[in-house]
């Protein structure tokens, strides 16, 4: 009979002093309440709560493409709002949409990316009083100005440098209107994702060649789009998230039911 491995710890350092209700669309992770919100007078705040905007610069430099179009270096910003409070870290992504669109396409690109990257991950963090550890809430947000990203909205067959993904999305910055698959790989961009295509940064994603380099089937979303983001996905925004508790806080990711 086999041994089962035992569960990781809570998280944090003490008791969560209540559950509000989360702020957007998690599940499964529960929060600690602010001070006054059923948790006592003078009761302490599970986290330090902030709002701030997040930009970073991200490079990629893909080799042994299959064509070899893919080839080359690129770099972009990484670009959202990042919010703490109650347990839960909010990272809404402002996207203003150019181009002939209706609202329910608009809605289904929403739609596919929220469901893609939430309920994947929370984070344990030190300097948080949050047991169940901290919610990881993405959201996009729709904006006619102040946006982290335009984005054109395209018809299918659209190109970039000789490059196409699905239905008309191209890039990061080229989406089809009828895609809800490879947006949801170039969303993973604005978080601040590389490709894990073929070798990228040195990283040979296609494992001696026993993988496809591309759209494989075990694959995460940055490398199939098809597919749920993994962990280490996230490590742009768990990093980004320690610098908003301050203080050497210290975090680490875990997948959702561990």
């Amino acid at each position: 009979m086999s041994k089962s491995t035992p569960k990781p710890p809570d998280c944090g350092g003490g008791p969560t002093p209540g559950t509000p209700p989360p702020e957007g669309p998690a599940a499964g992770v529960d929060g600690g309440a602010g001070a006054g919100a059923g948790a006592g007078a003078g009761a302490p705040l599970p986290c330090p709560e902030s709002t701030r905007d997040v930009s970073n610069p991200v490079t990629e430099t893909i080799s042994h493409g299959t064509p070899a179009k893919w080839n080359g270096t690129y770099g972009w910003d990484s670009k959202y709002q990042l919010k703490i409070a109650h347990c839960v870290a909010t990272v809404t992504v402002r996207i203003k949409v150019t181009g002939t669109i209706s609202p329910a396409q608009k809605a289904a690109w929403k739609t596919a990316i929220e469901n893609k990257w939430n309920n994947k991950v929370y984070f344990c963090c030190s300097g948080c009083n949050c047991t169940k550890g901290v919610a990881c809430v993405i959201s996009v947000q729709y904006v006619d100005s102040g946006e982290d990203y335009e984005v054109k909205a395209q018809d299918p067959g659209a190109e970039e440098d000789g490059r196409a993904g699905q239905n008309g999305t191209s890039g990061m910055k080229g989406w089809g209107k009828t895609d809800t698959v490879d947006v949801t790989h170039e969303f993973g961009h604005m978080l601040g994702n590389p490709e894990e295509y073929f070798t990228t940064n040195g990283v040979d994603y296609s494992d001696g060649g026993a993988k496809r380099g591309f759209r494989d089937p075990g694959g995460g979303v940055m490398n199939n789009p098809a597919n749920d983001p993994l962990p280490r996905n996230y490590e742009s925004i768990r990093s980004e998230v320690e610098k908003s508790l301050g203080s050497g806080a210290s975090c680490s990711t875990r997948a959702l039911g561990t």
